[in-house]
């Protein structure tokens, strides 16, 4: 064989392996939102799903909000929950408790904060206000950053009886502080566009949500500039797991990653296809991506330019408080993918959060979840593990335990 037939050998395999790829990704794109191509470059916004967005969720400053006076359901550990908003905004405990007691500690923060997957009666903030004989307000809402979660707690009328505002936050926290239009970050994820802060010479400066009304998503093109540019993950994450041009290259970027992904996809549809109902095998892939995302954090942690922008965002959160007249505890709730991820007994973030403990008060509570039967503590599901109701009688026992020392 000469060499000019092997060179058109090397090349026909190659192009048969691009084309395998290609198909191969646009086939398992279609369940499975974390494969990303060009055409997700310019997502499109059906107007049914715009409309649910605006009526639910959607708000101007924020980008999304549980609104008041609203019910809604989550997949729980036992199947389905019901959580319920009251008129300001806070998620209920009773109404005869809410009646019964004053606000003292009002809450702002993500999911772990909100409580996802358990009843409005088994959240931390539910059975703090037992114990305490006081009205816990929770304003938590998933997927916030604590930049969110900082600005909701500035455009929420409080009681003037509320003397002390827990901020709590997932470690991962990081990653979602310095994310504009969340797509970016967490691939799929289009119609999460929010606000964030950035850091020029020391000082934070505010950048508005760009979605002003639907008709912004409908003329996305002439804001991605500007967003690409104000977004850490455009070219960190996105980019780089984007399959474009050659599919080849892209798959090879990530290899280990990708053929977990494609496994554990191929798998979930072979047993669907068999009719064999598995909880492991249907959320298989997504913990892949949970785990990749955990990872990435614990990276961010050790990076300077980072740390420096949360760390100016929970310094700004003190001297909120302070102005307000309340005295603030910010709270670090790990994720179940956090404490499984662990290698040596280190933790990414311990030093972090250690040393702003001379600028604000802090509770971590990732080593008292470690030496707990901490597995018992979380809903170990494809979401990285919220708190169960064991998790937020934890939690809350923690905090009360915290609050009286």
């Amino acid at each position: 064989m000469s060499s000019v037939q092997i060179v058109i050998g090397a090349i026909l395999t190659l192009l048969i392996i691009e084309y395998f790829i290609f198909f191969l990704i646009n086939y398992l794109k279609k369940d499975f939102q974390w494969l990303i191509t060009e055409v997700d470059d310019q997502p499109t916004f059906p107007s049914k799903v715009l409309d649910k967005f605006f009526a639910k969720s959607y708000d101007p400053i924020l980008g999304w909000v549980r609104k008041k006076n609203t019910n809604g359901f989550d997949k729980g550990k036992n199947g389905q929950v019901k959580y319920s908003i009251d008129s300001l905004g806070s998620r209920n405990i009773s109404a005869k408790k809410a009646e019964q007691s004053s606000s003292l500690i009002a809450s702002f923060g993500d999911s772990y904060t909100f409580c996802r997957q358990v009843e409005d009666e088994q959240t931390w903030q539910a059975l703090m206000s037992s114990h305490l004989k006081t009205h816990v307000l929770n304003f938590g809402v998933g997927n916030y950053g604590l930049d969110q979660a900082l600005i909701r707690y500035n455009n929420t009328p409080l009681p003037n009886t509320v003397k002390t505002v827990i901020m709590g936050v997932v470690p991962e926290t990081i990653c979602r502080v310095h994310s504009y239009w969340k797509h970016y970050l967490e691939f799929g994820n289009t119609l999460a566009f929010k606000p964030r802060f950035i850091l020029e010479e020391g000082k934070l400066r505010f950048c508005e949500n760009i979605i002003k009304e639907k008709n912004d998503f409908r003329i996305l093109s002439k804001h991605l500039d500007s967003v690409k540019k104000h977004d850490e993950f455009y070219l960190k994450k996105y980019r780089s797991h984007q399959f474009k041009n050659s599919y080849l290259v892209s798959f090879f970027k990530h290899p280990k990653h990708n053929v977990a992904l494609v496994y554990h996809i191929l798998k979930r549809k072979l047993f669907k296809t068999l009719g064999v109902d598995n909880p492991r095998v249907e959320n298989a892939a997504f913990t892949v991506i949970m785990k990749n995302n955990i990872a990435d954090s614990h990276k961010m942690y050790e990076e300077i330019k980072y740390c420096e922008l949360l760390k100016s965002l929970i310094i700004q959160f003190k001297k909120d408080a302070d102005r307000q007249g309340h005295e603030p505890l910010l709270v670090i709730m790990p994720q179940l993918t956090d404490l499984k991820s662990f290698k040596n007994d280190r933790i990414p973030y311990e030093e972090f959060y250690n040393n702003l403990k001379k600028e604000i008060d802090v509770l971590d509570l990732t080593k008292s979840l470690l030496n707990e039967n901490f597995s018992e503590c979380y809903i170990d599901d494809q979401y990285g593990g919220h708190f169960s109701e064991k998790g937020n009688a934890f939690v809350s026992d923690k905090i009360i335990e915290h609050l009286k020392s």
